[in-house]
């Protein structure tokens, strides 16, 4: 049975020990809103949607964010240096169960005049901190794919992923982009390989940056996630800045979001306009808490973690 004193006396005190860490480093803590009208671009997320009404009956639609970080990066085109927030954050179409939970925890901070390198170093501080002592190693995701699946992703194309998950024999979807291959072969081949094993992987290729920036050559994001014993716990950038490259890649997850029929938001403009404002390099992370109380606690399944966890609320219609 459930021990939801301890679980609740566990999870004050990792909130408390994040806090205090941050602190420590002189990080302001922030509030940002959960309800927004462009909740997040990205085309493997699924925001959940509403619509906010006014007393005159006008109708905005809006969704929940899937993170606080466009709110976070608006803050930094303000004059803030450091900051962090503890956050709930909301992503549909996921699993009730196993590490996955529609609504969850996020602990996400950002530091002016640091890179991705450094923001792996504060990442394992902020663990050893926490009470997780192990080593972490780190892989550069270019030599893991060649290891374990053959490619060089240094001039990888579209045709030359295809074609490794038909002789892999990985489904394939004749609407796959490049960053769907890439993304089968990663869940089918390297992935499964960090069973057992804690290490930071880093520099995804350009069609994965994401909102990072990318590395002198062009090839790759400055990006790395963070696997303990293969649980995926963050992901983490040295921050874009650079506004027209930013729009060019919503503009490019817009059209992909249309393409797998997913709704498309409204760019933020306001985002957009301050970015310029963010000194280089700015590094941000994103961490999920719930997760991080499992690998720090020796739990097994989101679940354990929660007090209230989906598979509760929601399967006994």
């Amino acid at each position: 049975m459930k021990d939801f004193r301890k679980i609740a006396e566990e999870r004050h005190a990792i909130n408390e020990g994040i806090r205090a860490f941050f602190q420590s480093r002189t990080y302001l803590e922030v509030e940002t809103p959960i309800l927004v009208e462009s909740p997040g671009m990205e085309p493997n997320l699924t925001p959940f949607e509403t619509h906010v009404e006014e007393p005159n009956g006008k109708r905005h639609l809006a969704g929940l964010i899937t993170s606080p970080e466009y709110s976070m990066k608006k803050l930094l085109g303000q004059g803030l240096e450091r900051i962090f927030t503890l956050t709930k954050v909301f992503r549909n179409q996921e699993s009730l169960g196993g590490i996955h939970n529609p609504e969850f925890t996020m602990l996400e901070w950002y530091q002016i005049g640091k890179d991705y390198h450094a923001c792996m170093d504060e990442t394992q501080a902020l663990l050893s901190h926490l009470g997780f002592h192990e080593e972490i190693e780190r892989y550069r995701v270019r030599d893991v794919f060649l290891r374990e699946a053959g490619i060089d992703l240094d001039d990888a194309t579209k045709e030359t992923l295809e074609k490794t998950c038909k002789t892999l024999g990985i489904h394939c979807d004749p609407t796959d982009t490049e960053s769907d291959l890439f993304y089968r072969l990663f869940l089918e081949k390297v992935e499964p390989t960090f069973q057992g094993k804690n290490l930071f992987l880093y520099d995804y290729p350009r069609h994965q940056a994401s909102l990072s920036d990318l590395t002198p050559d062009g090839r790759y994001g400055q990006r790395f996630e963070l696997y303990i014993n293969g649980v995926e716990l963050c992901n983490g950038f040295t921050e874009l800045t650079n506004a027209v490259e930013q729009r060019s890649r919503f503009m490019e997850e817009a059209h992909e979001r249309e393409t797998l029929g997913k709704p498309v938001y409204p760019i933020d403009e306001e985002l957009l306009r301050l970015l310029p404002s963010i000194h280089k390099p700015t590094f941000g992370n994103a961490l999920g808490v719930d997760r991080l109380h499992m690998v720090l606690k020796g739990y097994s399944q989101i679940q354990d973690v929660l007090l209230f966890p989906a598979n509760n609320l929601f399967t006994h219609q």
